[in-house]
């Protein structure tokens, strides 16, 4: 199998062409970041990478013998015999990714097995199909307030009447849009010019924006399900994440299944966790498994209101590989069962930084692997060089070590 990082995929859905051009930061993560796959892939998998590692770290990566082999894609032509007939695996389905393996497999005569784009995913892949599965959840499970429905809105003058209308803040999406873009919060009242224009820009890309009351979020975490080739759904595992203010992924607490299930229902009852997880399966199975086979990853938070606790059970659905179930495969594969820690993405714009940051976590926290499996310290998934803007990495508490808020690189709990 030949595996491929292509983030941001959702703004290629909506542009739908098949010779569309990422923006340059996100080229920028697709070739730093381009290794990520091999965390989750199995050890005769292929990952593409844009540029050669370098010594160190092909040397680091070494430590772990089941892991997935960097493949350069200038180096599709000299290793044609082994790659003939491979499966190829997107990060995200879209047009465009689509079409580029198509070509290399025509230019190189290598017959990969690539997926292919059907029109309904362009629904599936949107805010559109989420607000469906979240009606359906709603009737289902009473305990779910129904003023979680957002409203869609089509105009200028339609929002500035939902605002007049609600004296809370209120949060306004663009349909399709992930992992913080395209996200904007209101204040009551009327529109500024500068809010007015960025909503213009929205509506005359996307047609529609949905508005919905902003929450008082306490903890962000994910459900995470797999349609497998027979078309059935299983769930995966359950993540529970941290996002920067703009809503934008920033860590992942790795831990075993039933720490991080006991973090959620902190909160919640568990028969309602349960619940949901039914129901969306359910719903899974009945919207995507028809027409799709990978991974879905649904993100919910639980939000306070009124001295109690809530749950959003469906903030956006996200049908591609996601950071969560990064996560998720990176405690089961690359982890001491007892060891905790964080999954962290990091972005620095001014060069060295994030070497430097490398640097002084790597003495910081000195690397300790048993048995193929990660005990404590400090590990970069994807090359660090000078001039690297995105940093993703592991750093990973022993068993018998303090609690992970009590660490000096961890003291922002999770909860």
């Amino acid at each position: 199998m030949i595996h491929y990082f292509n983030p941001g995929h959702e703004t290629a859905v909506l542009n739908a062409s098949k010779h569309y051009q990422p923006a340059a930061n996100q080229l920028k993560m697709q070739r730093e970041l381009a290794f990520l796959p091999a965390w989750y892939a199995q050890p005769d998998d292929f990952v593409c990478i844009e540029t050669p590692f370098d010594e160190v770290f092909q040397n680091e990566i070494r430590s772990f013998n089941e892991i997935a082999k960097p493949l350069l894609i200038n180096e599709l032509e000299e290793n044609r015999t082994q790659l003939s007939n491979q499966v190829v695996e997107l990060w995200g389905l879209s047009p465009a990714s689509i079409h580029r393996f198509e070509q290399l497999s025509e230019h190189y005569q290598l017959y990969w097995q690539i997926p292919e784009w059907k029109d309904v995913f362009r629904r599936l892949g949107s805010r559109f199909a989420a607000h469906d599965v979240l009606t359906h959840l709603i009737r289902k499970i009473p305990a779910i307030d129904k003023s979680l429905l957002p409203d869609w809105l089509v105009t200028i003058e339609e929002i500035e009447t939902y605002l007049e209308r609600h004296p809370e803040k209120s949060l306004l999406k663009s349909p399709y849009s992930s992992s913080g873009r395209g996200l904007l919060w209101l204040s009551p009242g009327k529109l500024p010019r500068s809010e007015q224009q960025i909503i213009s820009g929205m509506l005359k890309k996307q047609s529609h924006v949905s508005i919905e009351k902003a929450l008082d979020k306490q903890l962000d975490f994910s459900l995470h399900f797999v349609i497998d080739p027979k078309r059935q759904t299983q769930f995966t595992g359950y993540s529970v994440f941290q996002t920067n203010e703009k809503g934008a992924y920033k860590k992942s607490l790795l831990a075993d299944q039933e720490t991080l299930e006991k973090q959620i229902t902190t909160y919640i009852p568990t028969n309602l966790l349960l619940q949901v997880k039914s129901a969306l399966r359910d719903e899974i199975q009945i919207l995507y498994a028809p027409h799709y086979t990978g991974n879905i990853g649904v993100d919910m938070l639980i939000y306070r209101s009124d001295k109690r606790y809530g749950l959003h059970p469906c903030v956006e659905i996200n049908m591609r590989k996601s950071m969560g179930f990064l996560a998720i495969m990176l405690h089961n594969q690359y982890i001491h069962p007892q060891s905790k820690g964080e999954f962290q993405i990091d972005y620095h714009s001014l060069p060295g930084e994030i070497l430097t940051k490398h640097q002084h976590f790597r003495k910081q926290h000195p690397l300790v692997i048993e048995n193929n499996r990660m005990v404590s310290g400090y590990l970069n998934l994807c090359p660090v060089e000078k001039t690297s803007a995105y940093h993703a990495y592991l750093l990973i508490f022993p068993p018998l070590s303090p609690s992970l808020s009590t660490h000096p690189v961890c003291r922002e709990s999770f909860s």
